[in-house]
């Protein structure tokens, strides 16, 4: 017996499965029957991909089970691959539930977006207007041009009103 013989005996096994010719216990039976045979022909036990597909053999019922309320109703549920998918797609992760609060509203750090490039050239435009207005008040100040504005001579005591 070999690999390929194996894997055959399986693929009836799984077909007569599905036509519902075997129940569980003879389907143990069986698969327990193919597993010593082919460990007395080679001397190892089967490779990984046998072992799992005997093994969904076993556990068939539960993954060939559709019913939507299969994790409520029945004590231990098995999965198949594709519920486990489904049900994956539909959950949030644990930092979702921490971030946001039950009326759904953001409690996490808050972010600064990003500006777009139009607002970024807005943004410069009004600072360097602002810079301009600044620079030419400063040195009006510096001069001494601003109205209000008055120098006291500390030796003569003199006020000259700008």
């Amino acid at each position: 017996m070999d690999k390929a013989l194996l894997h055959e005996m399986i693929t009836e096994l799984q077909q007569r499965t599905k036509a519902g010719e075997l129940d569980r216990i003879e389907r143990i039976e069986e698969i327990t029957a193919l597993a010593d045979a082919y460990f007395d022909a080679v001397g190892e036990h089967p490779d990984s991909t046998a072992l799992e597909r005997m093994a969904n053999l076993v556990i068939y019922e539960e993954l060939s089970d559709t019913s939507k309320n299969k994790m409520k109703s029945t004590e231990y549920p098995i999965m198949s691959d594709r519920m486990e998918k489904t049900r994956r797609s539909g959950e949030t992760s644990e930092k979702m539930a921490e971030e946001y609060d039950k009326f759904g509203k953001y409690q996490g750090k808050p972010v600064r977006r990003r500006l777009s490039t139009y607002e970024g050239i807005q943004v410069d435009r009004r600072a360097k207007s602002r810079n301009s207005e600044r620079r030419k008040r400063h040195s009006d100040f510096v001069k001494g041009k601003i109205p209000g504005q008055f120098t006291v001579n500390i030796a003569t005591g003199q006020k000259v009103i700008h």
